[in-house]
């Protein structure tokens, strides 16, 4: 179980090195520093040539569509929040307990991430894939998450110490770093810088660059119209129940479309032009959906705020706002506040994509359609909101001359929380919003997701190797970049935004929530429910002007500390309905994003819902 195992790839290379016979002009060994290959471990150095990303063609399982690698070979390096992965176990069985693992989430840890351009250490855990084929097989990777953006244009090390242990107790073995450092003029250069930096007992390390992956949702972002042709094919009211009934709350809803630019070829994936840019594909008819509160039929000509709002995943807008049940209260919250809100889709990941989704899992090659739909989706949003702000749409018949559009905030429920923090990053009309149990860092979200079972099993199927599946979840971060919210940290760092955490959240980890929080510089509302390692600080209410968070307990349980689906609690959904969550986000969506506190002395809970 803990013996050393080398591999007769690892002891050809030592012979080598004894004889002397060895090229001083390579950066890492002809296969790859673990012996494995030039993508073990993932990410690595060597993946990088003249300054950009030269993933290997081929190498990347694949089940039926082989992964394009080209999609991604304009940037000039991984992730900022990009996880390592690494198959130890040809080395040893590592020891669980001695890695820094979620709970020792931070610096200093027997597993760590450090800057090498600034010296600083880069929050992280380290765990071993849970997966019970992993755990049945002895064939679980080390996976090493940062848990805030790493800095685009600086180059990062992996550092495994000493104090990581095998199964039987010993040491991790020094052979494989100590015959790089010998005889790769790379690995003795890495050694030095860590030496200089201070780092001490390593065992193993190695390094990769840190690059942007927005430009392809920028140049989108970029080239949005404002839309001039739309059309509410459907339109209900509470006054004319035979078109439709409402729910309780509304006066009137109406479902249409907009014309705006689409970048999609096939409705499915980008074409991309030689700097990997999307090219446009032409005009589409975009879907949006208006509601306009009851509150609003005796509000004065031009006194009524509108909302822009982003739904949840693999759902759409009417099942928010044309369900009698109301279930997230945003139609009571609506009629609160006396708000006209309207919303598009996020493509790719909504009602209607679902099939489409599950049909990726089983062809994970073709991940990049999910994130480009997704993409377009954002674009179709910022369309949306030039076309409430500049267009015609708020002059038509069915708002009937209530709108105020000098008054436009954001709204976005779990994935409209995700896309709505990259869709705030790339406008600058809306200068305040509430998010509502988003995250961050897809790579890291989705395995823990309870969302998650209904995908991995797709994957899982074509894929059956769980540390191919774990080297394919790091890659994906790539293609997840344009997409996550923490890879525009520095524009979020400037916004007034607040995010609301549920603890113990079953879709969205709150290890995500909190990674985007440190990335921001986010501050935490008093009162709270636990402090997170390395927040920028806490902050009484009212405070306003800055990214803050909020937390609301459910109480109900915390998910297991590891890379698996979380039991679905319920946590996720409950505290949009507490009054005082609703009270919070009514609060500051209408009054310049500033932010109270409704639940008394202590944090909102399951017990203590405020008022």
């Amino acid at each position: 179980m803990g013996m050393l195992r080398l591999p007769f790839p690892l002891l050809a290379l030592a012979l080598t090195a004894c004889t002397g016979k060895h090229d001083d002009s390579a950066s890492s060994p002809p296969d790859g520093l673990l012996d494995q290959g030039p993508l073990g471990p993932f990410p690595n150095a060597d993946l990088v040539v003249d300054g950009h990303l030269a993933l290997p063609d081929g190498l990347l399982p694949a089940a039926t569509t082989p992964w394009d690698v080209t999609r991604v070979a304009w940037r000039t390096g991984f992730s900022p929040v990009q996880v390592s992965v690494a198959r130890l176990w040809d080395y040893v069985l590592i020891d669980p307990a001695t890695l820094s693992g979620q709970g020792g989430l931070g610096i200093g840890g027997s597993v760590r991430i450090v800057d090498l351009d600034d010296g600083t250490e880069i929050p992280c855990f380290a765990e071993l894939d849970a997966h019970p084929d992993a755990i049945s097989d002895d064939q679980r990777a080390l996976l090493v998450r940062p848990m805030m953006a790493m800095t685009t244009g600086h180059t990062v090390a992996v550092v495994v110490t000493d104090s990581v242990k095998g199964t039987d107790g010993a040491a991790f073995p020094h052979d494989p770093w100590d015959r790089a450092v010998a005889t790769l003029p790379h690995y003795a250069e890495l050694a030095g810088k860590l030496d200089a930096l201070g780092i001490t007992g390593v065992a193993l390390a190695w390094d990769f660059p840190v690059g942007d992956g927005t430009a392809p949702l920028r140049a989108l972002a970029a080239d949005v119209p404002v839309p001039s042709v739309y059309s509410l094919d459907t339109v209900r009211t509470a006054d004319t129940p035979e078109d439709g009934v409402v729910p309780d709350g509304t006066w009137k809803n109406a479902e249409g479309t907009f014309t705006s630019t689409n970048w999609l070829v096939d409705d499915s994936a980008f074409e991309l032009d030689g700097d990997g840019l999307p090219v446009a594909q032409g005009e589409a008819e975009m879907y949006v959906f208006v509601h306009v509160p009851e509150s609003a039929r005796d509000a004065a000509p031009g006194t009524v705020p509108v909302v822009l709002f982003g739904h949840g995943i693999l759902s759409n807008p009417e099942k928010y706002l044309n369900d009698p049940s109301d279930p997230s209260g945003l139609v009571a919250l609506s009629n609160r506040m006396n708000a006209i809100v309207v919303a598009t889709v996020w493509r790719g990941l909504t009602y209607d994509d679902l099939l489409h989704a599950v049909e990726v899992s089983g062809d994970f090659g073709r991940f990049h359609e999910l994130t480009d739909m997704l993409s377009q989706g954002v674009a179709n949003t910022l369309a949306l909101e030039n076309l409430v702000d500049q267009g015609p749409l708020l002059d038509d018949a069915i708002f009937e001359g209530k709108a105020d559009r000098s008054q436009l905030y954001y709204y976005g429920i779990s994935l409209g929380s995700i896309e709505g923090a990259v869709t705030l990053a790339n406008q600058s009309r809306i200068d305040h919003a509430v998010l509502h149990v988003g995250g961050s860092s897809w790579s890291t979200m989705l395995e823990r997701s309870s969302d998650w079972p209904a995908f991995e099993q797709g994957v899982s199927r074509t894929i059956p190797s769980p540390a191919d599946r774990q080297l394919l979840y790091s890659v994906m971060q790539l293609y997840w970049d344009p997409v996550d919210p923490v890879s525009y940290a520095t524009e979020l760092s400037a916004r007034n935004i607040l995010w609301q955490e549920a603890i113990g959240d079953n879709q969205v980890p709150n290890i995500t929530t909190e990674a985007l929080m440190r990335s921001v510089g986010a501050q935490l509302v008093e009162p709270y429910v636990t402090l997170p390692y390395g927040i920028a600080g806490t902050v009484t209410t009212p405070v306003s002007g800055s990214p803050t968070f909020a937390q609301y307990d459910p109480e109900l349980g915390i998910p297991a500390e590891e890379n698996r689906p979380a039991e679905d609690t319920g946590a996720h959904n409950a505290p949009r309905l507490w009054p005082g969550c609703a009270e919070q986000t009514a609060h500051a969506l209408l009054n310049g994003g500033e932010v109270q506190h409704y639940c008394g002395d202590s944090a909102c809970s399951a017990e203590n819902t405020g008022e």
